[in-house]
């Protein structure tokens, strides 16, 4: 260090320093001024501009030293941290933990982490059964003389066809909840079958069900609303109803609602759920020329009672022996809305229930009707009603008129 008669001089920039004012030294002992000087925040030791300093975590400024010997690189983000990394396999490259949990998965039968999933251990877990699998079923109640069940599927897609959440859902099976099958069609997933519940139980007591879809979809992130190959199917216990008046006006009230209950399913499909199974051409007349004239009407009848001869890629299937199957529904893994699906199937039931055909003539069946007994109904059916005012139903559309509630 050389003195001067103005003092010694910053060995960066040459700036005279007053000796008796030397705040900042390098390790080397050389004078370093205020503006060229670099504070390594591990280590506390001072450096200078021209030495190479990282930013660390996004926020600290480290030696190179510290660096290099406590610091990892990330190849997905490009940058520094003090935390641990993962090496991913078919990258080839060290990630942090952030990039890992992000945008790469862990295959448990090989130890290692993959960008676009593990090639050599992607087979079907024995967790998935066969899509003929029928268990003993399990019926959960919190009413003992509940008569009316609910069963769910549930479709999902796996990401970059790997089934490490089937691993984890298989758990649902050791809760007696539901279990596992597969479905030729999704592409690389399963669905989840739900064992019969009531609708108090399914909402407020199968806690690990809502759990588990909730991490499918946080940890695991399954794909279900954006794929175009899931859906939700509800089954509807054919006891639960009164009869065959009773199931009529049932699937009036829905087949006669297309808008509303497509809205709220989140979804219109020709191919999977369709509501034009029950329109059927009759005979209206025949002119002077002998020309017959037709018109369409609904005939819910022979759906109800010969399910065989309905189709079973309908809104309501009814081919099913013991249930009515709603399969109307876009997939989810959000708690919220899969209950609000579970408050609509259950309303459209019990608003039907006791109708009369006078009250039916009268427009029972009307979509501002049943919205009407739906919100009347909130403390029941919360979530449905969360489902409408936030797809915006405080008026709707009858006979082509916009109606208030």
């Amino acid at each position: 260090m050389e003195e001067n008669k103005e003092g010694v001089e910053c060995v960066v920039c040459d700036t005279a320093i007053d000796p008796d004012e030397v705040v900042f030294t390098t390790s080397q002992g050389n004078p370093v001024c205020s503006d060229c000087v670099r504070i390594c925040e591990r280590c506390n030791e001072n450096g200078t501009s021209d030495d190479d300093f990282r930013e660390i975590n996004g926020r600290e400024m480290w030696c190179e030293y510290c660096t290099n010997n406590y610091a990892n690189y990330c190849a997905s983000c490009e940058e520094y941290s003090s935390g641990d990394t993962a090496y991913i396999a078919d990258r080839g490259d060290y990630w942090c933990e952030y990039c890992t949990q992000d945008n790469a998965d862990y295959c448990d039968d090989c130890n290692n982490y993959y960008a676009d999933g593990c090639m050599d251990c992607s087979a079907e877990p024995d967790t998935i059964h066969d899509y003929s699998y029928r268990p003993d079923l399990i019926f959960h109640t919190t009413d003992k003389d509940e008569r009316l069940f609910f069963g769910m599927e549930i479709e999902l897609e796996c990401r970059n066809g790997r089934y490490d959440p089937a691993e984890y859902a298989g758990r649902l099976e050791e809760y007696e909840l539901a279990y596992l099958k597969s479905d030729g069609s999704l592409n690389d997933g399963f669905e989840i079958v739900t064992h019969p519940m009531t609708h108090d139980f399914f909402k407020n007591e199968a806690t690990e069900f809502w759990n588990t879809l909730e991490v499918l979809r946080d940890r695991y992130r399954v794909l279900t609303w954006g794929a175009r190959t899931t859906g939700i199917h509800i089954h509807i216990s054919r006891t639960g109803f009164k009869g065959g008046p009773h199931m009529h006006r049932f699937l009036n009230l829905v087949y006669s609602n297309q808008g509303l209950y497509s809205t709220i399913a989140g979804r219109e499909s020709d191919r999977w759920a369709k509501f034009d199974d029950v329109n059927t051409a009759v005979l209206d007349g025949i002119d002077a020329d002998g020309y017959r004239s037709w018109r369409t009407v609904r005939k819910f009848n022979n759906k109800i009672l010969d399910g065989r001869n309905s189709d079973r890629y309908s809104a309501v299937n009814t081919q099913n022996r013991d249930t009515l199957e709603l399969r109307i529904f876009k997939s989810s893994t959000k708690p919220e809305r899969i209950k609000g699906y579970m408050d609509l199937a259950h309303a459209s039931v019990e608003y039907t229930r006791n109708l009369t055909l006078q009250q039916v003539k009268d427009g029972a069946l009307s979509d501002t009707a049943f919205i009407a007994y739906i919100r009347e109904n909130g403390s029941l059916y919360e979530h449905l009603v969360g489902l409408l005012d936030q797809l915006g139903f405080t008026t709707v559309r009858l006979n082509g008129q916009n109606v208030s509630e």
